[in-house]
């Protein structure tokens, strides 16, 4: 009873906070969001299990902020997860938090909570943002998106294109890292983040022209936990980097992502946590869409673009002194369509292949509406 009390004394003051910011637009404030209800029913399971669809309100995030000036603002997303919290499943979190300052165009400083700057979705990860109903498992398992950490650093762009982000973060919960969902449970969402381990992520990202923008990550964790653990961990540590393109022409689009990241001393992580945390994993993903509305002599600013998404990524794609689970190398296609009455409304609906070098072999239907505004 006492957490219903608070959760709903948090949703009254986010709801009074927000009327505030839409009163003061004027003065700088500023209120956004996106949110997405999803319909997921697996049609075929060869291991037999049958079970029903499920709707679930994925996300609910609400934004804030406040321009202080023309080079100071403040930026925040408050997120709610499967739209409550009831016996350890939803979450209501803090998804980003920061001061920025844009000194210029080639140089702005941030400091708060904000998203670690990898892969394509993690970045921009709003539902009308990207096809299908679902992210794509390789930013989920391998980049875990949203993947957020309190930290500070600086960022810029300049007149020829290049962009640059480059953050000193709180690093990565070591016991956290798994055999068969690799970093994901490891992110410590500055939630009192220890600072036995620190991180540094980095992003180059080029825009040749109009149509094509091509880019790299790069996250470096420490994994030593020497305060905890002293020398048994010494030396463990993580390196992720990522290649990313998306290109665009006449509603043709085109994205492609691969990533890969090794632990060192991995052996020393399992002695110390028995999480069968592979040595080394990798993931990448080709998608393809097409706007068929394109092919009409109408101009209009609804999109109908039919897309296919193939991605293969592995969280023990090599292992010392384990042994490598077949259900951890995954292959995973999906088909479908996504429609856009607005640019900021989307209607989805896809069909999906899941499969693995073991015994999963799952088909999956899903539908979504998703919004940002």
């Amino acid at each position: 009873m006492r957490f219903t009390k608070l959760l709903s004394l948090t949703f009254s003051f986010t709801f009074l906070l927000s009327m505030a910011a839409f009163a003061q637009q004027n003065q700088g404030a500023t209120i956004g969001g996106y949110g997405e209800l999803h319909y997921n029913d697996v049609t075929y399971n060869a291991n037999g299990d049958q079970t029903p669809g499920e709707f679930d309100f994925h996300r609910f995030i609400l934004y804030a902020g406040y321009n202080f000036n023309e080079w100071i603002t403040f930026r925040s997303e408050l997120e709610v997860e499967h739209t409550y919290v009831k016996d350890g499943h939803g979450e209501v979190a803090l998804e980003q938090a920061y001061i920025d300052m844009r000194y210029q165009p080639a140089l702005g400083v941030r400091a708060g909570i904000m998203l670690v700057p990898m892969g394509i979705v993690n970045p921009v990860h709003e539902p009308p943002t990207f096809n299908g109903v679902e992210r794509p498992n390789v930013e989920k398992y391998i980049i875990p998106s949203t993947w957020r950490e309190a930290g500070a650093g600086i960022y810029g762009k300049s007149r020829s294109g290049l962009s640059y982000e480059l953050y000193l973060m709180a690093g990565l919960d070591a016991s956290g890292i798994t055999g068969n969902e690799g970093i994901r449970d490891a992110r410590q969402k500055a939630f009192e983040a220890s600072t036995d381990n620190w991180a540094v992520a980095g992003r180059l990202d080029y825009r040749a022209n109009l149509n094509l923008t091509v880019g790299t990550s790069y996250f470096f964790s420490d994994l030593s936990t020497d305060a905890t653990y002293g020398d048994a961990m010494d030396g463990v540590n993580m390196h992720m980097i990522d290649g990313h393109a998306i290109y665009t022409n006449r509603g043709f689009e085109a994205r492609g992502l691969f990533v890969y990241s090794q632990t060192a001393n991995v052996e020393d992580l399992n002695a110390t946590f028995g999480n069968a945390a592979g040595e080394s994993q990798y993931g990448g993903y080709l998608e393809l869409a097409y706007d068929l509305l394109r092919l009409s002599d109408a101009e209009t600013e609804q999109q109908l673009n039919l897309f296919g998404r193939g991605e293969v990524y592995d969280t023990q794609a090599s292992t010392v002194t384990i042994p490598d689970n077949p259900e951890n190398e995954r292959y995973e296609y999906t088909f479908g369509l996504t429609y856009k009455p607005a640019p900021q409304v989307a209607f989805k609906a896809d069909y999906q292949l899941l499969k693995s070098e073991g015994i999963k072999d799952i088909q999956q239907f899903n539908l979504g509406v998703g919004y940002n505004f």
